[in-house]
């Protein structure tokens, strides 16, 4: 099974045991900071990996880093390390980050532009685009010269391209299509 569907299933779980028990922001920034742990310290994630490190002490030394965290999370790590699981953590924070804002309302936009974006820019982004989608949005920001100009605004799997990279590249095929008719 992939890793990705297993951190799905994972992350639904969580996700129901927190809204049953109205936790649901609180563990959400608990697994942002346990991802956040283990992003920030490959050396930690290659030890928790290890095929000799055993549950018990994954558990103790989850204990000392995460002692403020919410029960449910501290259990939830501690159902991993015993799965030998916690390479999905950080595919379950998102998971459950985009199963947390489907409740809410929110919709997750990831906004690639030549350059960064400016508060006005963010803006007029949202403004035109929580209309079009229906939800409010919560922008992710890439910046990627490749695209020349423009934005391309990508909502769950809809993708809106206005790059100038696409409009050359569709004026340069209708340019074609003309040379041949």
């Amino acid at each position: 099974m992939s890793g990705s569907v297993v951190a799905k299933r994972y992350a639904k779980a969580l996700f129901e045991v927190a809204a049953e028990k109205k936790c649901l922001d609180r563990v959400e920034q608990d697994l942002q900071k346990v991802a956040a742990t283990f992003a920030a310290s490959p050396e930690l994630a290659m030890w928790v990996g290890h095929p000799s490190t055993t549950a018990a002490q994954k558990q103790e030394v989850f204990d000392k880093l995460f002692a403020d965290v919410n029960e449910y999370t501290k259990n939830f790590l501690y159902v991993l390390a015993d799965r030998r699981r916690e390479g999905i953590i950080p595919e379950v924070a998102a998971e459950y980050k985009h199963l947390a804002n489907e409740t809410r309302g929110i919709a997750e936009a990831v906004v690639t532009t030549a350059f960064p974006l400016t508060d006005e820019n963010k803006a007029e982004i949202v403004k035109t685009f929580e209309p079009i989608i229906g939800k409010k949005i919560q922008i992710t920001e890439k910046v990627d010269s490749d695209i020349l100009g423009g934005v391309i605004v990508r909502v769950g799997d809809r993708l809106y391209d206005g790059s100038l990279k696409t409009k050359l590249a569709r004026f340069q095929d209708r340019l074609k299509q003309s040379r041949i008719g």
